[in-house]
Order: structure tokens, then sequence, then C-alpha cells
């Protein structure tokens, strides 16, 4: 069962604000409605959203580190300050490069599970570290 997320204003450092593990990217929901979800996006270098194509925006904002956001067919390398606007049914991931990796992410509408799943796979033997 889906809980609602009690409205409020966030406001912090992106390094205050975002969270680590080392099994897994972390990440942490800011605001979430019918319409968006932000979140912050903690990742260790090396770790990775795997690729897959479902049918919401996105928008990234880069905050801390380096990375590679795959976006169609092939990744593109990213850092602190760029931003990434990518279209619902576009294929997607993002992968830390270089140490750690912090990025706001901005999904209209929020995703579903099956969303996630959407030709999900790892990113290609060729691109990864």
């Amino acid at each position: 069962m889906e809980t609602k997320m009690e409205k409020k204003a966030v406001f912090g450092s992106a390094s205050e604000l975002a969270e680590f593990s080392a099994e897994s990217f972390c990440p942490k929901v800011l605001s979430a409605s019918d319409l968006a979800r932000v979140m912050i996006v903690g990742m260790e270098d090396g770790q990775e959203i795997p690729l897959h194509t479902p049918s919401v925006e996105l928008a990234l904002a880069i905050l801390e580190g380096t990375g590679d956001v795959w976006i169609d067919d092939a990744p593109h390398p990213v850092a602190a300050g760029d931003v990434v606007v990518i279209p619902a049914g576009t294929t997607r991931g993002v992968r830390a490069r270089g140490g750690r990796l912090i990025f706001m992410n901005v999904v209209s509408p929020p995703p579903t599970a099956a969303d996630h799943e959407v030709a999900r796979r790892p990113w290609p033997a060729e691109t990864t570290k």
C-alpha cells in the first residue's frame, strides 16, 4: 500500500541530503505528488541504474561528482553543473564514475514499478569500468 508523503519544504546541501550504500544507489524522495516526483540520488563509484525505457519524462541536475548518463544508444559523460532532460520512452541509465555522484532526479508523472522494468538491462560490458 502506498503512503502519502507529508508535504513540506526541503532545504539543504546535496551532500547533506544524499544517502549512500555500498550495496546499491540510494534514491531519497524529497517531494512526491500525482504530477511529479523529486529525488536526490547518491551513488558510490561504479554503481549504476540499469538501462530501462520508462514512459515518464526525466530531468537530472548533476550536483556533485562525475559519471555517465545513457541516452538512447550511448553513454554521455556528465559532471557537477550539468543538466540532462530525457523524453518519455527513451532508453536511459546513470552510472557513477570517478568517485561519488549526487544528482537530483525529477520525473513526471511518477513512474510505476512496471516503468522501471521496461526493457531493463545492464550497461554493455564495453562501457563499464
